[in-house]
């Protein structure tokens, strides 16, 4: 916990994993990361009203602890896909190659192992995460 002078305090990152996992039990699916965080913090408040936590810091938390079940909505966009740098996680994507029938190979965009975000060629911007429970 850190106590900030602006009259916030930020959890630790077990008191917001153990958060998000009572928010999950008691909802089950959660279809926005904007209503996972208000969520979130509703269950922090009841361990310290001035605890607050980002949007952001919910789902990076959720993903790196295995905590939810992850559907991402996205659109595509027009411009490239110009990076290997998941926009949902962070973490490392890896090519997407397919074999021709001469042995050569084409590319055909990105994976992310982590969150199972994918890119084609032509950039997809993540537009909605629906969590859910784990199985």
């Amino acid at each position: 916990m850190i106590s900030h002078p602006m009259g916030y305090k930020i959890p630790s990152d077990e008191e917001i994993a153990d958060a998000i996992k009572r928010a999950l039990a008691r909802r089950g699916v959660v279809n926005s990361q904007r209503k996972l965080a208000e969520l979130v913090r509703t269950e922090l408040k009841t361990m310290d009203p001035d605890y607050t936590v980002a949007e952001e810091r919910v789902r990076m938390l959720a993903i790196d602890r295995g905590l939810a079940k992850l559907s991402i909505n996205a659109r595509d966009t027009l411009t490239r896909t110009s990076s290997n740098k998941c926009p949902v996680c962070s973490k490392r994507m890896k090519h997407i190659k397919n074999l021709t029938v001469y042995g050569g190979s084409v590319d055909l965009g990105y994976r992310c192992s982590k969150c199972g975000y994918w890119t084609g060629l032509k950039a997809r911007r993540p537009t909605r995460y629906i969590f859910s429970l784990k199985d």
